[in-house]
């Protein structure tokens, strides 16, 4: 496996995960891994019922297929991942965090001061010393890790990969669910969903969306991602997806220069060279690209609202002020407020049977993204 191989998959693990992970670890498509092809899903609304109340024992089935319970309410959390850890600081579980990244991808996060780092090498040895009741996991963790920390006796929930929004939404709630924080989760989610509406509303009157490409070191993200819905619900027309990419593929200048888009949006730690083929298109012509907070829109967390509302106030500023004069959390559509197999089959995700390649692709991309999901 060259380089390129490795970066490539690095990145496609760092932003998420994709389909063709899923599909080494069991022929997943459409979000549904194939090791969760046992799980009764009338069993899991029977269970999602019963714990409706957010008491204790909880039990969720993740992405491995594992059934994981929470005995009690867990007061020692360990964020595997700043996704993980933008989750808890938005439901107000901050201070129950006792080990987590820290690194320049969690830099934002007011209050890291004093939780252990347990990125890097030793992941494992560093999480079993802060002795936690819990581990998340997101989508990007390594499996193998995954499973040494439960060869550890500890509890670990590996999260599905993200594909949409509302899958940020739903993870959102399942994490308030395991921590016993669910008034807060669901709060926070609803703002998720009301903000992304109020996006969505804002381009209600116009006849067609700017065209735009979406780029990063080389890549760009095509359908099946949540930066592709986020482009979609600020208004824009992903001219990736319109060339048939699926998930996080290289980026080539045929592609660039055949779609020829109007904007170029990026996250702000990377710069786009001028030069063949950017200097040619309209974008660049016109001077319309955007720069992203790169952690709010590489991890998918509940702040990735912030570069959506970035877009639509960029593309339809009249449309996004009067959005947010009229829609309301009554507007929203009702979320099918997931069960705890939805949860867990929310985006495709890798298993046990893919740590050899998951433990190449991540190394890689310490090199080149670094750590961001």
């Amino acid at each position: 496996m060259n380089t390129r191989t490795l970066v490539l998959a690095a990145v496609v693990l760092v932003a998420g995960g994709l389909a063709a992970t899923g599909a080494v670890a069991g022929g997943a498509v459409d979000g549904s891994p194939g090791e969760q092809s046992a799980v009764d899903p009338a069993a899991g609304q029977q269970a999602a019922v019963a714990q409706s109340s957010c008491e204790f024992p909880v039990t969720r089935t993740d992405v491995t297929g594992t059934e994981v319970t929470i005995d009690e309410r867990p007061e020692r959390i360990v964020a595997l991942q700043p996704s993980d850890a933008q989750i808890l600081w938005e439901i107000d579980a901050q201070d129950r965090v006792v080990g987590m990244p820290v690194t320049q991808y969690t830099s934002y996060l007011d209050g890291r001061s004093g939780k252990a780092d347990v990125s890097g090498e030793g992941t494992v040895e560093r999480v079993v010393g802060t002795n936690p009741d819990l581990v998340l996991a997101a989508n990007v963790s390594d499996p193998e890790t995954v499973a040494s920390l439960r060869e550890a006796g500890l509890t670990v929930y590996h999260f599905a990969g993200v594909e949409s929004l509302d899958g940020i939404a739903r993870n959102v709630e399942t994490v308030g669910r395991l921590i016993g924080s669910c008034e807060s989760a669901r709060e926070e989610a609803d703002e998720f969903r009301l903000t992304v509406e109020r996006a969505r509303a804002a381009q209600a009157n116009a006849s067609d969306g700017p065209s735009v490409l979406y780029t990063f070191f080389g890549f760009t993200t095509g359908t099946g991602t949540h930066i592709h819905d986020a482009i979609e619900a600020a208004g824009g027309e992903n001219v990736a997806a319109e060339a048939g990419l699926e998930g996080y593929k290289e980026l080539s200048d045929e592609l660039v220069i055949d779609r020829n888009p109007e904007w170029i949006v990026y996250p702000d730690d990377y710069t786009v060279a001028g030069g063949t083929p950017y200097n040619d298109t309209t974008a660049f012509q016109r001077n319309q690209t955007i720069a992203l907070d790169y952690s709010y829109i590489n991890q998918p967390g509940p702040r990735v609202a912030i570069p959506v509302t970035q877009l639509a106030k960029t593309w339809y500023p009249e449309g996004l002020a009067e959005a947010n004069r009229t829609v309301n959390q009554s507007d929203v559509p009702t979320p099918n407020r997931a069960t705890a197999e939805e949860t867990a089959a929310s985006g495709p995700g890798f298993g046990v049977t893919v740590g050899a390649i998951a433990v190449l692709a991540v190394a890689a991309a310490a090199l080149l993204v670094g750590r961001r999901l």
